[in-house]
């Protein structure tokens, strides 16, 4: 954004620093009133989302209409259809806006919403690992996965719409957040760097959400053989958000949504690698979950990573090996060929040797 432009947008920021305004998507978008290159952005992006907030329940009285509206358009169960979310969600966390993290909200109203194509992948996918693993039908190709979700040529007979936050729990849905990642330069790939134990840690604050979301779903088919086939998507997406969870940082808890007879007994289930740094384990080479085309390896926890140092191992799509854990993080592992990093070790000191002569 030029800076001419930002001129013109801070005129209608109010004399204490937050803007005027009722839609907090419009706001993430556009009033940020410093550029992200400056380095005082953060304390701005703290009042950025202080002002989103601020918009959420200015906007409540005409949301609380559009959001009937919605319900009896698309006739959305009233009581089955309401889940809660247990603890924190966070959907959008990496779209693009004008802060390093993102939110999705709702395009008229600036409001918490979880898009249906979110909910139908996680339903495809949960279908396909879960149902599937005892019956072949809900498998990807499989005769039920293709009736439900469809295929290319073909959208599926269920219809996923978006959940919207109901208005009882929209004056609160927005909560402050913060992430601390200590390894900067090895998310973004930097040198080829690896993860260590003398990373600084950087705080990035961002907005999640909680409260309450009505979800439906319908099948196109009006009659009673489609009335089933919605109520078993159903019961299986369900079962998706309660176990598996929705939006990112779902490894750490997040995106957990319940019924509320069960937001007693459910807490968030934080998943946490299982083996050490220096372990040696089998671990199967799998599809880069990030498809950047990269060699990734899955330990038998569920949670995987890339080799560091050296070349991967040259296996296809299911074949297993060893790999030695060198580095251990909440969304997983850094992996060696075993015997690499003490090679990796002698050449960086080598080469730091001759820097000094």
């Amino acid at each position: 954004m030029s800076q001419s432009c930002r001129d013109v947008i801070l005129d209608v920021w109010k004399d204490d620093g937050i803007p005027i305004g009722t839609n907090g998507g419009l706001l993430r978008d556009r009033y940020l009133r410093l550029s992200v290159k400056d380095d005082e952005h953060k304390d701005a992006r703290d009042e950025l989302h202080g002002a989103i907030r601020e918009a959420v329940v200015h906007s409540l009285d005409v949301y609380r209409l559009a959001f009937a509206n919605n319900s009896f358009t698309i006739q959305m169960p009233k009581d089955e259809g309401i889940f809660l979310t247990s603890g924190r969600m966070i959907v959008g966390l990496g779209g693009e806006n004008v802060l390093e993290t993102g939110i999705t909200l709702q395009h008229t109203y600036g409001t918490p919403v979880i898009p249906g194509s979110a909910l139908k992948g996680l339903a495809a996918h949960y279908c396909d690992q879960v149902w599937g693993a005892s019956d072949s039908k809900f498998k990807l190709g499989g005769n039920y996965h293709e009736t439900i979700f469809g295929t290319s040529e073909d959208s599926g007979h269920i219809i996923f719409y978006d959940a919207w936050i109901t208005p009882e729990s929209l004056s609160d849905a927005l909560k402050p957040d913060v992430m601390t990642p200590h390894h900067s330069d090895y998310y973004s790939n930097k040198d080829d760097a690896a993860p260590t134990d003398f990373d600084s840690p950087i705080p990035v604050t961002f907005l999640s959400v909680a409260g309450s979301f009505h979800i439906a779903v319908s099948c196109d088919v009006q009659n009673d053989d489609g009335e089933k086939w919605a109520k078993l998507a159903f019961k299986m997406l369900a079962e998706a958000l309660k176990e598996w969870g929705i939006g990112g940082k779902t490894n750490a808890g997040y995106g957990r949504l319940v019924k509320p007879n069960e937001r007693s007994s459910t807490e968030p289930q934080v998943r946490r690698p299982r083996y050490k740094k220096g372990a040696e384990i089998e671990v199967t080479r799998e599809a880069d979950p990030k498809q950047r085309n990269r060699a990734y390896f899955k330990a038998d926890d569920g949670f995987g990573g890339f080799v560091q140092y050296d070349e991967a191992p040259p296996l296809d799509i299911g074949q297993k090996t060893s790999l030695e854990i060198t580095g251990v993080m909440d969304e997983g592992y850094v992996f060696v060929v075993p015997g690499s990093r003490d090679g990796h070790i002698r050449k960086k000191g080598k080469k730091g040797r001759r820097g000094r002569r």
